[in-house]
């Protein structure tokens, strides 16, 4: 008996130690890239790791370097930390419910939709214009997903996933066509609308974070919950009916918390791109398909990505600033092509 327990204790540390490896390597780099986040910038205030730390741990608000990092860096590093997990996961979810890998949030026009709905407000249409920007778009959100949804047949027992991905494409164009009128009645605003649009941190605030951390803390934790029946869904509809999972219930909380992840982060920084797409391809073939894991990795992953992007937006045509909308579309459109050539 001792023998065996012995050999399966070999057996498993090597994976156990694996998972804390990775899982340490990714922290390490996500700590790097709030870091990266925080000490990047256009003020002529030169900042330390001393600084930081002292922020952290003894703030003074007499302290012009910590007033700096209370009102402008650290509430735009945290934004961008949580907005890239949001949009990361949120893919994640998304490309698991329809079973297609190239799907993201944007396949369901949730992206169009909270950005239609912020553009409506930005020209000041009642009643959207009177509501919270977080509340505003996770509405537009969950209006727009939940028509593609319907439309998609996405609550039946046995919908086909191109039929969803037809009605996203047809939401998200009459959406994409309302935006754009929105713009050109902005007058003043389209500036900043149309900067906003392309995915920008530039803006973000105390009170925009403050907004930003509750939805996707508790997306996150929607998410984390949902591990068990998304890896019974990978297996087939037929064969996690037969396990016990209630399709239907899987399908309606992932909706709505990729509605809750996607709409808060639009409303914070606008549609940033590819985030949602990218990241769970790059982290697949590194965690295999197990989702308790997998969600996990993918949201450190998104985190650093649109945190070393919104670095890079702000270093790569000092003093201006590129939105990081941008950036994720400079890095991710060629390794996403990288990605479909070697799967054809």
């Amino acid at each position: 008996m001792s023998t065996m327990l012995f050999s399966k204790s070999k057996r498993f540390w090597p994976i156990l130690s694996w998972r804390v490896t990775l899982f340490t390597a990714f922290v390490s780099c996500l700590a790097l890239s709030g870091y990266a986040a925080s000490m990047t910038g256009w003020s002529n205030f030169s900042l330390t790791l001393s600084d930081l730390i002292h922020y952290w741990f003894a703030f003074d608000e007499s302290n012009m370097t910590h007033q700096i990092l209370a009102t402008l860096r650290a509430p735009r590093a945290y934004a961008g930390l949580f907005i890239g997990a949001s949009l990361a996961v949120a893919g994640l979810l998304m490309q698991g419910l329809t079973r297609n890998p190239l799907a993201s949030p944007s396949i369901l026009g949730i992206n169009a939709g909270a950005a239609c709905f912020m553009a409506l407000a930005a020209i000041g249409i009642p009643v959207v214009s009177d509501l919270n920007p977080i509340l505003n778009a996770v509405l537009g959100a969950l209006l727009s997903g939940g028509a593609v949804m319907l439309l998609g047949g996405f609550f039946s027992a046995r919908s086909h996933p191109l039929r969803l991905v037809l009605a996203g494409i047809a939401i998200t164009a009459l959406l994409l066509g309302l935006t754009r009128a929105a713009l050109i009645l902005a007058d003043d605003m389209a500036y900043s609308v149309l900067h906003w649009l392309t995915g920008s941190l530039s803006s973000v605030d105390e009170g925009q974070w403050q907004q930003l951390w509750p939805p996707v803390v508790i997306g996150l934790v929607l998410a984390m919950s949902l591990a068990r029946n998304l890896n019974l869904l990978a297996l087939g509809e037929e064969v996690a009916v037969g396990l016990g999972s209630n399709i239907r219930f899987t399908r309606f909380v992932s909706g709505l918390t990729i509605v809750l992840l996607a709409g808060a982060s639009v409303a914070i920084a606008g549609p940033i791109g590819f985030v949602g797409l990218l990241v769970p391809h790059l982290v697949r073939p590194i965690v295999g398909h197990n989702y308790h894991l997998l969600i996990l990795i993918s949201a450190l992953a998104g985190a650093a990505l649109v945190s070393w992007s919104d670095a890079l937006s702000r270093a790569i045509a000092f003093p201006t600033e590129t939105p990081v909308g941008v950036i994720t579309a400079l890095l991710g459109t060629p390794c996403f092509i990288l990605i479909a050539t070697r799967r054809s």
